[in-house]
């Protein structure tokens, strides 16, 4: 609907983004404080739940070229049944980047501006992000792509300096079998790394070529469980499972160990920037597809409205996030719903879209006799 183009390349480095952005903010702090060990059993297992609405999702990006979830919904499900099955997941996209951006700004008050009330950061989180969707998807991938060509090598950095204070005695034992932590929530809150890729099947529609994007779709998800890996190596390694476990953003308080060890000063400033710059654009991201999909409903011209329409709201119900504790709540439960649902609606899909084809071939085969 909307004459907007983007690569896989940019879509596959949006992606990317809720990999950095998540294990910087969230991911370490679910997945430590669900178990008692060293968690990287749990790590591998939950990439593995995440591989399956993955390639379901290139499956069906790559069944329906140049066309979204609203729009696939549409042709399989009708126009108001399709709008009730993808209501949720677009509520989703506007309703994470509030508790998103006040776990950010819990970091940003605790490592460098201290006497800030994270409120402030909050909104201008918020306000940054909300500009640069309302500028349209092509700016959202462009301004990821010019942040990403500053995160990449700074991450590099920030690794290599990071382990010369590693003991590997403190990562051991490496696994141990115990499953209890498929009951903790914060197991499936911290899944919520993964599901970046509900961005492609919002934009699918503006990628060029996109029956290849299962590559880039597993391709990603199998980095960003390497880059998980490598962080959590580098926490438990430094701090210990029993230090790191204490606290809500692990990842942080490792890098921060780094002031006392390296030739410069104010390290903390990178450690800003590794963060908010994905963090910024992936969550312009859920906006503007969440935008697009009700430009899409209410078939407007222009879906630059419902981003503003959006800021105003999230205005209004900022105080429902301003206590840390029910940011991350809400992100823990809202973030294993958001896969579950994706999940739920592409094997849907699926199903459907075999069954009509079985049923135009099924319609096709007397005419081929009659014809004969």
């Amino acid at each position: 609907m909307y004459k907007e183009e983007i690569s896989m390349i940019q879509i596959g480095l949006l992606i990317a983004s809720f990999f950095v952005s998540g294990a910087g903010l969230y991911y370490h702090g679910y997945l430590l404080q669900t178990v008692n060990y060293n968690p990287f059993a749990p790590l591998f297992s939950g990439a593995i739940v995440a591989l399956i609405p993955t390639i379901l999702a290139g499956m069906i990006c790559a069944k329906f070229p140049r066309d979204n979830i609203v729009g696939i919904a549409r042709q399989l499900l009708g126009p108001t049944i399709s709008i009730l099955a993808t209501a949720p997941l677009v509520f989703i996209h506007f309703a994470l980047p509030l508790p998103i951006f006040r776990i950010a700004a819990e970091l940003i008050t605790d490592v460098h501006l201290t006497n800030t009330p994270p409120v402030v950061l909050m909104l201008i989180l918020l306000s940054i992000s909300s500009w640069i969707a309302l500028m349209g998807t092509e700016v959202v991938t462009r301004t990821n792509d010019e942040h990403l060509v500053i995160i990449f090598p700074l991450t590099a950095i920030m690794f290599f300096l990071s382990t010369s204070d590693i003991d590997p005695n403190l990562a051991r034992p490496l696994t141990q079998f115990d499953f209890s932590y498929w009951m903790r929530p914060e197991f499936y809150g911290s899944l919520s790394v993964f599901f970046g890729f509900g961005l492609a099947l919002f934009l699918n529609d503006a990628i060029g070529h996109s029956q290849k994007l299962y590559r880039i779709l597993i391709g990603l998800t199998l980095l960003g469980l390497l880059y998980l890996l490598v962080t959590l190596y580098l926490i438990i390694g430094t701090l210990g499972m029993e230090m790191a476990s204490s606290f809500d953003q692990p990842l942080k308080v490792k890098m921060t160990t780094l002031r006392e060890m390296v030739f410069f000063q104010r390290i903390d400033i990178l450690l800003i920037l590794l963060w908010m710059f994905p963090t910024t654009t992936a969550m312009s991201g859920l906006i503007v597809t969440g935008a697009r999909a009700i430009g899409q409903w209410l078939q407007l011209e222009n879906y630059r409205t419902v981003v503003l329409a959006y800021f105003i709201t999230a205005l209004s119900l900022r105080p429902s996030m301003e206590p840390f504790q029910n940011a991350r709540n809400f992100l823990m439960y809202v973030g294993p719903i958001w896969g579950g649902l994706m999940t739920l609606l592409l094997v849907l899909f699926l199903i459907i879209s075999v069954m009509k084809k079985s049923n135009v071939l099924s319609q096709e085969e007397p005419r081929r006799r009659n014809n004969g």
